[in-house]
């Protein structure tokens, strides 16, 4: 019996800008090499992570790839994998790689991949773009073609691009929602709380004003569910909106040149769902600091005086939430304080935050 060659060992280079994509890496780094040892156990499959910022403005996808590809043809790479968070698509469709099989490199973006399970859906997108970039199995576009590279999703195709293989998902409204998702996730607009310094500091004085002042205590029992909802979502509305518009994060046609007018409207709706989504985690959060606030300083007996009737838990709640409210509308304020770089840095991925820094120099020798 002939014996089967030892394939021996396969590195796989893996470019990721920083942030997101740079953690993401790391975590491939560790599950990929058990998930392809599962389909061929001869090959000793070693990942290797550059975490190197690519080029900040799209289009940028060839500079991308040959830099990958230089880094195949320089090191002990024997293909790589490039994350970006900057979102992809092709005649309306979201996406997933982009593949240079001469090279033997692919291009992530990770939006595609939503909001959600995105460490698994990388591995198993990664794994199929392996085999892909290996067996060089997606060079023309042929019936059956899909499976050429296995996708953490159903519904893709493979369009050939002349050097490229792109794989694209399926276009409509649940894949776009899919992709802000993603683009959403990338910006981790959680941390808009703990990164707006000045922000917090004006939404700590005015939670303060609606917690010592017992107008404010009557005003908001006063209120009722349906004006308090509404108020809330005025406070968190008011902040959203200043942070967009008194940041300028909302662009503009006029400085962004040949960028097609699409892909504006993509990015100023992830804009607003990022700071959206930032504003009610900060009121989120304000809220149940106020709560504990409220519990600890007002006593029932007074509250009950003030009040002129027995009280319960859901007059602290409504207290709680008219105080946050009112800490959120001063948080707005305070935002207009904070620098335009620290509120990006707050609401935005590397990779945004350095276009939107060529979009500003743009703009500056434009009006200068």
């Amino acid at each position: 019996m002939t014996e089967t060659p030892d394939p021996g060992t396969v590195v796989i280079g893996v470019v990721a800008d920083p942030d997101l994509p740079a953690r993401l890496a790391q975590d491939l780094a560790r599950s990929l090499p058990a998930a392809l040892a599962r389909e061929d156990d001869r090959i000793e499959w070693r990942v290797e992570v550059l975490d190197d910022p690519f080029e900040a403005m799209y289009p940028d996808i060839e500079y991308v790839i040959d830099k990958a590809a230089r880094h195949v043809r320089n090191t002990s790479w024997d293909l790589a994998l490039c994350l970006t968070d900057l979102p992809m698509r092709s005649d309306g469709r979201v996406v997933l790689a982009s593949l240079d099989l001469r090279h033997r490199v692919a291009l992530v973006p990770l939006p595609a991949l939503g909001g959600l399970h995105l460490r698994r859906r990388l591995r198993e997108l990664a794994a199929g773009l392996v085999e892909a970039l290996r067996t060089g199995a997606a060079t023309t576009a042929r019936p059956g073609y899909e499976a050429a590279v296995r996708a953490p999703f159903r519904a893709v195709r493979i369009v050939d691009d002349g050097a490229d293989a792109v794989l694209v998902e399926r276009g409509g409204p649940a894949r776009l929602a899919g992709l802000l998702a993603g683009m959403v996730r990338a910006n981790r607009p959680w941390r808009l709380f703990i990164g707006l310094s000045s922000a917090l500091a004006g939404s700590l004085a005015g939670t303060a004003f609606g917690i010592l002042y017992s107008s404010i205590w009557q005003l908001a029992t006063a209120l009722g569910g349906f004006r308090l909802t509404g108020v809330v979502l005025v406070a968190v509305t008011a902040l959203s909106v200043w942070i967009v518009v008194g940041h300028g994060l909302w662009e503009s046609q006029t400085f962004q040149g040949s960028l097609r007018a699409r892909d504006l409207r993509l990015r100023n709706t992830g804009t607003v769902l990022t700071v959206a989504i930032g504003a009610v985690v900060f009121y989120a959060v304000l809220f149940l600091c106020t709560c504990a606030a409220v519990a600890l300083v007002i006593p029932p007996t007074y509250l009950a005086t003030v009040l002129g009737g027995p009280v319960g838990p859901g007059d602290y709640l409504t207290i709680a939430a008219m105080a946050s409210a009112l800490g959120t509308v001063a948080g707005a304020v305070g935002s207009g304080l904070e620098d335009d770089l620290t509120v990006r840095k707050a609401t935005y991925g590397y990779r945004d935050r350095e276009r939107r820094s060529r979009v500003d120099r743009q703009r500056d020798r434009e009006t200068s």
